[in-house]
């Protein structure tokens, strides 16, 4: 089974990933781990080669991140699409909160690269931007490759907590039959 995990930054993909992962013990390739391990000009195509090792090393997969130009080498190898599709406020705060525990505690979430540092800079307001907008700019290209990869009827869409603990309970009880 190879399950891809996408949405927007602060949707709560990681999280999912690893509680996913802890009811089926499939190996996680967490993407901003290998994106934010490299310089930006080559990050893309190190993402890429690691995604293509990922799908075809492993029988079973659980993939987190959105990173849009990569979709296609993913998206043809999906047998389950999780999109969380988390309100833009959520989402924003999320953001938000991670970088203060970040920079308060000195230490990185578990599924960034060690190398990353994240600054308050005008890079970083570009990055909120980008998080707020995620529904207006970035669902409409997702859809379209969803539509280009025919796979829209292997996409779940999880929209609140009580969505994502419905969907982790039901696999919970399939994976000890």
């Amino acid at each position: 089974m190879k399950i891809m995990i996408i949405g927007s930054s602060g949707s709560g993909k990681s999280t999912f990933a690893r509680e996913l992962g802890k009811i089926t013990s499939y190996p996680i390739l967490h993407l901003d781990k290998v994106f934010h391990k490299y310089p930006s000009e080559i990050a893309r195509e190190k993402l890429r080669e690691a995604t293509r090792i990922f799908i075809f090393q492993n029988e079973n997969v659980i993939i987190d991140g959105n990173y849009g130009s990569t979709l296609d080498e993913r998206l043809p190898f999906a047998d389950e699409v999780i999109w969380l599709k988390t309100p833009r406020l959520k989402t924003t705060f999320r953001v938000i909160k991670r970088s203060i525990k970040s920079r308060v505690f000195g230490k990185n979430r578990p599924d960034i690269a060690e190398e990353f540092k994240e600054k308050w800079d005008k890079e970083y307001l570009e990055f909120l931007k980008f998080v707020w907008t995620f529904p207006e700019k970035e669902f409409p290209q997702i859809e379209q490759k969803i539509k280009e990869f025919n796979v829209e009827s292997k996409v779940i869409i999880l929209k609140n907590r009580k969505d994502k603990e419905k969907y982790l309970a039901n696999y919970g009880r399939k994976a000890k039959n």
